[in-house]
């Protein structure tokens, strides 16, 4: 079973901004503070393209990637153990 990573969550100091891939070719992105922005694209390759640099020009400007969300790509259970990293990664993002 595959996952694709279909949100994020970037923090610097009391800040943060999510950034969401909705359906289709269209990326959302909230924050920081009350800023929210809809991008949408000609296809799935531009939405990646755009997206890896928009996540480089954050990292670069000091915002620190929190969580990362994944859905399933089928509709096949849960393999063991992703709901157990899944809490562990949170747990370790709210220590930074």
């Amino acid at each position: 079973m595959d996952y694709l990573a279909d949100a994020w969550l970037f923090i610097r100091g009391e800040g943060s901004i999510r950034v969401k891939r909705a359906t289709g070719v269209r990326l959302l992105t909230y924050g920081p503070g009350a800023a929210k922005d809809v991008h949408d694209f000609t296809s799935a390759a531009a939405l990646d393209e755009y997206l890896q640099s928009y996540q480089q020009r954050l990292k670069d400007d000091g915002w620190v990637l929190a969580i990362v969300s994944e859905r399933r790509q089928s509709d096949q259970d849960v393999p063991p153990g992703h709901e157990r990293r899944a809490r562990e990664r949170r747990a370790k993002a709210q220590d930074r």
